[in-house]
């Protein structure tokens, strides 16, 4: 069988007019609603570069996976809290929040001495600028001796 026998029966006319119905039914945008709104701005929310923590469902697991973003290294920090022989175990979430709490400790402690540094003049931070800023600083009292070694 050739071609032109498998399409004899065909004329352009025919399919034509079966394109023309189907453009011609009626199409009515349908108007989004304010849960639709909600899930196209949390969409747009998870999609920004600020957002730290996101979550994705996988396909064939029913667990949630978590994608922190972190600036220390968070297999090291559970590492150094395992060393303390009174832990065996260390959750997820408890390795995430010390490893920000750190992160969050160093800034601080950084932004102090750096403060200090330029209220004198200087562009180097010292041992003995960092020294001075535990002593005068109320919240980082506690390292006073800390750093004598």
């Amino acid at each position: 069988m050739s071609e032109d026998d498998h399409h004899a029966g065909l004329e352009l006319s025919d399919i034509v007019d079966d394109t023309d119905q189907f453009l011609e039914h009626d199409f009515h945008p349908t108007e989004v609603t304010e849960s639709e709104q909600s899930i196209i701005q949390d969409s747009e929310i998870l999609n920004s570069e600020d957002t730290i923590v996101l979550e994705k469902k996988p396909q064939n697991a029913n667990k949630v996976e978590i994608v922190r973003s972190t600036k220390l290294p968070m297999a090291r920090i559970k590492n150094i809290m395992k060393m303390d022989p009174d832990v065996n175990i260390v959750n997820a979430e408890a390795v995430f929040l010390v490893t920000k709490a750190t992160e969050m400790f160093l800034e601080t402690i950084a932004k102090e001495t750096f403060t200090y540094t330029t209220q004198h003049k200087r562009k180097t931070i010292t041992k003995k600028d960092l020294d001075v800023v535990i002593n005068k600083v109320d919240c980082l009292c506690f390292l006073e001796g800390a750093m004598d070694f």
